[in-house]
This record gives C-alpha cells, sequence and structure tokens, in this order.
C-alpha cells in the first residue's frame, strides 16, 4: 500500500508533533501555502525550539546576517 505525502504529514503532526486537529489543519495549509512542502521538512527547516538561554544564543546571532540598509 502506498501512503501519499498527506498521510504521511498527519502521521508525522500525530505522532512526532502531538498536534490538535485544528493545528494539523493550520500547519497543513501553512504547507500547502509554502508550494506543498512537507511538514516534516517545514519544521526540521524553519521550527526552532528554545528551552534555554544557550539555545536563544544560537538562535540569534547578531552578525550571522548584517543587512545594511542605507539608513546612516
Amino acid at each position: 500500500m502506498k501512503t501519499t505525502q498527506l498521510e504521511k504529514d498527519i502521521a508525522f503532526c500525530i505522532d512526532e508533533l502531538d498536534l490538535s486537529n485544528e493545528q494539523i489543519g493550520e500547519i497543513l495549509r501553512a504547507c500547502e501555502n509554502l508550494g506543498n512542502i512537507s511538514v516534516e521538512y517545514f519544521c526540521e527547516e524553519f521550527v526552532f525550539q528554545s528551552d534555554t538561554e544557550e539555545d536563544h544564543d544560537r538562535l540569534h546571532d547578531e552578525n550571522y546576517l548584517t543587512i545594511n540598509w542605507g539608513l546612516n
């Protein structure tokens, strides 16, 4: 039996993320709006859980990308 991407996404939402039905709908719509990407890919690439200050420091590096907007 071939599993569709939607079935895989729903299983990931339930098994890995423990989301409610409403939350599953929200994340599926977000992934659809982003070009039908998988929920697992979305979470691995764009979701970051921070439980400690050290985690927050890793996420927010002021020197990572500096953009000069010409507002001198």
